[in-house]
């Protein structure tokens, strides 16, 4: 064999080698034995600033894979610098509205007609994102609830939020953002998540006064300043408190498929229908011996026995002149809506919308009728939702349903009760009072006692809700 074809083969073989290693390159044979699975795509990640120290603006650009923030006005006025396109204000009371349309050029104007750049809505990849006027959310009826549901039953989001500046603090407005579908509702520095969806608590994570809302207080970090962090994959949303360096000092997550049922699960299957709403009309008398009440045969009167006879069955029929009678003539009494009362506490002021002059007697009065078209045997749930302090009774056509903070027994106007803290809007469960209904029109009455007679607290407004099957 010549040198010459010994050569050609040699090359040959070279070459081939080399084409045959270059191929196993260009293929991506895998050098593993095991297929590695690549994570979930992210479905989205923006910021929140709730209440900030540090530059705002430095911070955004420090995180430069978050594709936009949110943050109150009243924040974005102390950092000019950090007014961009890609920051979403909320609207907190804090200027007027026209002031604030003219702030935001970039912000979406009349999402709602009548509000302005007030209340407004952006998407991000599978997220629904609504931005409140808390002014205007003064009831289940605002116009910017009904849009939500309006919003999210045609569009589908995966992942719905809501911003406002502050609690609205009436159970019908926290039962409609849950019927909505919204998965959290981020407050200053609170978060409201849907509790049964939570798959990993956060430190400071407590049951919320509100059925089926949990909330997670930010204030209680350790460390600050922080930023808000809210992002999602196919099978989680997280919310989570990160430091300037992008670390991690507490999180919350939700499981994606436990929200997309959670509607369909506990929503659709009942619904809570309003008898007397949050902030109705009332009419009202202080306590005078002029409010007559009767006193039933066999009735203990000491307080070792109910005043008004609670048996499922039997019922106690009590004159037109009793003031608890739904025959009771109360056309002379006034007429206030809700919350009414009288207090010195600065926070509560603001609450109340009917002052009531603080009289001698530690007692006041209220009925209001409301009308119920269903048949009771078709009900299967009765809820109390009541603000007071400090103690009350609530009739229902003229049976006792709930009292709390006064002792049994007979009460006049001049009965005081137990020393009591505020309690606002506690959910009572009534089921097994759904008798004392019926169809048609009925009257609630309650009795509202201060502590001592110079007491400057008496604070009073009520909801009364059914459930169907």
């Amino acid at each position: 064999m010549s040198i010459i074809y010994k050569y050609k083969l040699s090359l040959l073989l070279y070459v081939s080698l080399c084409l045959l290693f270059l191929s196993f390159y260009w293929t991506n044979v895998p050098t593993e034995g095991v297929k590695s699975s690549a994570p979930s795509s992210m479905s989205f990640r923006f910021g929140y600033f709730c209440q900030h120290e540090g530059e705002v603006g430095e911070w955004i650009k420090q995180f430069g894979d978050i594709s936009f923030f949110a943050a109150p006005h009243q924040l974005l006025q102390r950092h000019p610098e950090a007014q961009t396109f890609q920051l979403y204000p909320i609207f907190d009371g804090s200027t007027t509205e026209n002031r604030f349309n003219e702030a935001y050029p970039h912000v979406p104007a009349e999402t709602l007609p009548g509000y302005g750049k007030s209340f407004y809505t952006v998407s991000n990849g599978n997220a629904r994102l609504f931005f409140l006027n808390a002014d205007r959310l003064s009831d289940a009826g605002d116009r910017q609830l009904e849009w939500i549901h309006q919003t999210v039953d045609e569009s589908k989001p995966t992942f719905t939020f809501a911003w406002l500046s502050e609690d609205p603090k009436l159970p019908e407005i926290w039962n409609a953002f849950r019927a909505a579908g919204i998965n959290a509702v981020f407050i200053r520095d609170s978060v409201y998540t849907l509790k049964l969806a939570v798959e990993q608590m956060p430190s400071n994570y407590v049951p919320a006064e509100y059925e089926g809302w949990g909330v997670w207080d930010l204030s209680k970090l350790m460390e600050a300043p922080f930023i808000t962090v809210i992002e999602a994959n196919d099978e989680a949303l997280f919310i989570k408190a990160e430091n300037k360096q992008g670390q991690v000092l507490d999180q919350l997550e939700q499981d994606a498929q436990n929200l997309a049922s959670w509607n369909l699960a506990s929503l659709e299957k009942k619904q809570e229908i309003s008898l007397v709403g949050i902030q109705s009309l009332w009419r009202y008398h202080p306590g005078s011996e002029a409010i007559k009440f009767a006193i039933p045969e066999g009735i203990d009167v000491t307080g070792e026995g109910p005043i008004i006879e609670t048996s499922h069955t039997e019922t106690v029929q009590l004159p037109a002149y009793d003031w608890r009678s739904p025959e009771y003539d109360d056309s002379s009494w006034e007429t206030g809506r809700a919350p009414l009362g009288h207090t010195n506490n600065r926070e509560r002021q603001g609450y109340v919308q009917t002052s009531l002059e603080a009289v001698k007697s530690p007692t006041y009065y209220f009925r209001k009728s409301f009308e119920l078209d269903s048949d009771p045997g078709d009900l299967s749930g009765l809820y109390l939702h009541i603000a007071y302090e400090d103690g009350y009774v609530v009739y229902l056509n003229g049976q006792e349903i709930s009292r709390d903070a006064i002792r049994t027994g007979l009460l006049t106007e001049s009965s005081l009760a137990f020393p009591n803290e505020f309690s606002f809007f506690r959910r009572i469960d009534l089921k097994a009072h759904l008798n004392k209904l019926v169809k048609g029109p009925n009257i609630i009455a309650v009795e509202v006692h201060r502590s001592h007679p110079a007491s400057p607290n008496l604070f009073f407004d009520l909801a009364l809700s059914i459930e169907s099957n």
